[in-house]
């Protein structure tokens, strides 16, 4: 292309195609909150969900009218993003979306890069359900939790809802064990 590099990727598709195509992934993006498409598509459909999130903290006139526009079912996804997602990211400066690196989907055919594509700090957060079991696992050890994981744990429950304390909640220790106090295990 002539005059530098690309402002988006263009998918190997006319510019009608594409915009449908993120239009389609963002609508089940804010329907399922994870979807799992591959890494290309998951990076143009994290700018276009990020822009709507944004326009959901806005909460003016024009804003609605932009995300109907975007949204192919908005009667059922513009309260969400309204009320739902605008009150769970309202605190929030930005980074509303995540794109995970999975392995390939179609391992007999193309072999293209997969992503998850999910919202931050929603029920289906990979990366919180990943640092609780990676915590559970490290307390069952001698050598206590580490520091790396003390960090992820501070991460995740930064910009939550009561983060902290919903995390302490879901951290009882199981009946029969001991309570224990965690070790943060030195850097070595």
């Amino acid at each position: 292309m002539a005059g530098g590099a690309a402002k988006y990727r263009h998918l190997s598709r006319k510019s009608s195609h594409r915009q449908a195509l993120l239009r389609n992934l963002v609508t089940s993006l804010f329907t399922h909150e994870s979807i799992t498409t591959t890494w290309h598509k998951a990076k143009e459909a994290q700018r276009l969900a990020e822009k709507l999130i944004t326009l959901g903290k806005k909460n003016t006139n024009a804003s609605r009218r932009r995300a109907e526009s975007i949204f192919y079912e908005p009667g059922q996804l513009l309260p969400r993003l309204f009320t739902t997602l605008r009150d769970r990211y309202l605190n929030r400066p930005g980074g509303y979306t995540r794109v995970l690196r999975i392995e390939p989907l179609n391992k007999h055919f193309d072999q293209a890069p997969s992503a998850i594509l999910e919202l931050v700090d929603g029920p289906k957060d990979m990366r919180f359900l990943m640092t609780a079991k990676t915590l559970v696992r490290e307390r069952a050890t001698e050598e206590g939790v580490r520091e790396i994981t003390a960090r992820n744990v501070t991460k995740v429950t930064r910009y939550r809802e009561r983060g902290r304390a919903r995390w302490r909640v879901e951290e009882k220790p199981i009946e029969g064990q001991q309570e224990r106090q965690p070790r943060v295990k030195p850097r070595e």
